[in-house]
């Protein structure tokens, strides 16, 4: 926590938990998040400053398509935030950030591409259990485990009929 004295900047940024689905033998694989790594060598997901005007999701879907150069996306639902605090050493300054996250389908049709500009080396495709074990942050963590319950949850087909997605145990 910051120190009494110190000043205490509030920080907005959104992104994306962007999924496909695969034809995977077993329904807990089906699904993969793309993840991106940090020359530091953290995984994390897109996420960027949400700007004057700017909602949260317009942000989201702009931050995903520059860091991760995918596009053709839908958002399904939205996740909720994430809160945490850091300390910015190059401006001697604490942060209190708040990231809003979306859920969001990719659509297919184009290949990830990690944003060298900001940092990132590689984009890659993981299982939700995979993205749990590579992202270090406790926050970050949560977020992915309500994507993994939102995926899970049953979803009415065309019929009405209800049809899990993905495995009900993973929730």
């Amino acid at each position: 926590m910051p120190q009494p004295w110190r000043k205490v900047k509030p920080a907005r940024s959104a992104g994306g938990v962007v999924f496909r689905r695969s034809a995977a033998a077993s329904p807990q694989d089906d699904v993969r998040i793309l993840l991106l790594q940090h020359e530091t060598g953290k995984w994390m997901l897109p996420k960027g400053t949400i700007e004057a005007g700017e909602t949260p999701e317009a942000v989201a879907r702009r931050e995903v398509a520059e860091e991760t150069g995918i596009r053709n996306v839908r958002v399904v639902s939205d996740l909720g935030e994430e809160r945490y605090t850091f300390f910015w050493k190059a401006e001697d300054t604490y942060y209190d950030k708040t990231v809003h996250y979306y859920l969001m389908e990719f659509l297919g049709g184009e290949e990830a591409s990690p944003q060298r500009e900001e940092g990132f080396v590689r984009c890659e495709w993981v299982t939700l259990d995979e993205a749990l074990d590579r992202i270090k942050y406790k926050e970050t963590r949560q977020v992915v485990r309500r994507a993994q319950a939102a995926l899970t949850r049953p979803v009415p087909d065309a019929a009405g009929q209800a049809e899990v997605h993905g495995d009900p145990g993973l929730a």
